[in-house]
């Protein structure tokens, strides 16, 4: 709970945070007029309020304002990296994480905001947060150790190759894509890779081992030393977009990527700890399936880097595996892409296909109708038996109630019927004692007679 009352310029700020007013915000901040850290009546800090929206701007500012990225006055012990979780804000998570964010931070419910983001189904910010490096990390490999001269990395790749490890999608195609926008990474691919290298050494022998992130360092340093030498000339032609075009290609029988396959496989036969859990996992599984075939490398590498939930490409893009695949093919409306620029990258195989897919397509929508129509017609089926079976209950209620009025009016003729003989027998039983009564009053009368006479 908050330890003193907000004032109204502190009210206004988080009034501003929720209705996502950078202005407003920044203004109040330059006030001068506002604690950055105070709390509301839930002991929440304007920056918990920030991440929950989910606005990176203003999380920036708060940061640089000094906010408490650790706070946890909230009465039920939130954080605000839980709340970014819980909201799905993916930039915020990563912006909080770089402030020195508390990863193991528990809420009163003993759940961490890692735990959070998984219980309401944001993978990414999981993901984010289980695979993250800091540019701390990375900064260190800029300066002389030892008996160097100079450090393995020039300090001005540091912000393009932190982005990189930062990126959760590790489908191939995403991150060749993402150094063919930061090329300073690919020319200088020998001295990257090799920082990427150390990384996942370090990760194997540190005293807590994490083969998770010593195979993502590993398949990510893999991949910008193919993007290096493709870059050259010395593994293939064209270039970057010679790797992308090989990675993209599809099967001519279905247009898989065999390229990509091919591609993870053979990471992860490079992989210099083969002694690793983790790498006799992906062997054991991967080594009887035929390429092409399911589990593919790309699923069985993401559901270890990443977890189990992030390998259902369901409803992601074709060509890089992106989330938010939004656009479809016209024709066949089978594919997603999540740019215009995926969907050129792929027509060259997709276009092999379409027609077939299409014609798939239809057939699936037929079937869905057909099914529905079915649908319809079982549940039409069903209301009239239940119909049916009601308007008989209706009938047997009737006839039973029926057969209850007729017993009765029975019942009444039965009684009225005994009345009347019991009324009859009782007048003839009435008559009867008259008449003896009579028949005594004459002998009575016959004896007064004879004594009379007899007297006389």
């Amino acid at each position: 709970m908050a330890s003193s009352k907000m004032n109204e310029s502190e009210e206004e700020l988080v009034k501003a945070i929720n209705r996502v007013d950078i202005p407003e915000v920044r203004r109040l901040l330059s006030s001068g007029l506002v604690d950055v850290n105070c709390l509301d009546e839930q002991g929440m800090t304007p920056l918990m309020h920030c991440a929950y929206k989910g606005n990176a701007e203003m999380t920036e500012l708060l940061l640089a304002h000094g906010a408490d990225v650790n706070s946890n006055k909230h009465e039920h012990k939130y954080t605000a990296l839980m709340f970014s979780c819980v909201s799905g804000a993916f930039e915020v998570t990563r912006l909080l994480l770089e402030a020195g964010a508390n990863v193991q931070a528990e809420n009163n419910l003993g759940k961490t905001a890692g735990q959070l983001g998984a219980f309401v189904g944001h993978h990414e910010c999981v993901s984010l947060i289980n695979n993250f490096i800091s540019q701390e990390d990375l900064l260190y490999y800029t300066r002389p150790q030892g008996f160097e001269k100079e450090g393995k990395l020039p300090a001005k790749l540091v912000p393009s190759l932190y982005k990189y490890i930062t990126v959760t999608n590790i489908n191939p195609v995403k991150l060749v894509t993402f150094l063919k926008d930061h090329m300073d990474l690919v020319e200088n691919y020998k001295s990257v890779s090799k920082v990427l290298d150390l990384r996942c050494e370090k990760f194997i022998k540190q005293q807590s081992m994490n083969e998770i992130m010593a195979m993502k360092m590993h398949f990510y340093g893999y991949t910008v030393r193919k993007c290096g030498r493709w870059h050259e000339g010395l593994d293939g032609k064209e270039g970057i977009e010679g790797l992308l075009k090989f990675l993209i290609k599809g099967r001519p029988s279905d247009g898989f990527p065999l390229g990509t396959e091919d591609f993870i496989r053979q990471s992860i036969k490079e992989f210099d700890y083969p002694q690793c859990t983790i790498f006799q996992q992906l062997v054991t599984t991967l080594s009887p399936v035929e390429r092409g075939n399911e589990p593919t490398a790309l699923t069985v590498l993401t559901q270890v880097i990443n977890g189990i939930q992030s390998a259902d490409f369901s409803k992601c893009c074709t060509v890089c595996g992106e989330s938010k695949a939004v656009k479809k093919c016209a024709p066949c409306k089978k594919v997603a892409y999540c740019s215009v620029n995926c969907q050129k990258m792929h027509w060259g195989t997709h276009k092999k296909h379409c027609k077939r897919l299409a014609e798939e397509y239809k057939r699936e929508l037929a079937e869905e109708e057909q099914m529905k129509k079915l649908e319809e017609e079982t549940r039409a089926q069903q209301e009239a038996e239940k119909r049916k079976t009601r308007e008989e209950k209706c009938v047997n209620r009737e006839k039973e109630n029926e057969k209850t009025e007729n017993k009765e009016t029975l019942d009444e003729g039965v009684l009225a019927g005994e009345d009347e003989k019991k009324d009859k027998n009782k007048e003839e039983e009435n008559i009867t004692d008259k008449n003896v009564q009579k028949l005594e009053e004459k002998m009575a009368d016959l004896e007064t007679e004879k004594s009379a006479e007899r007297e006389s």
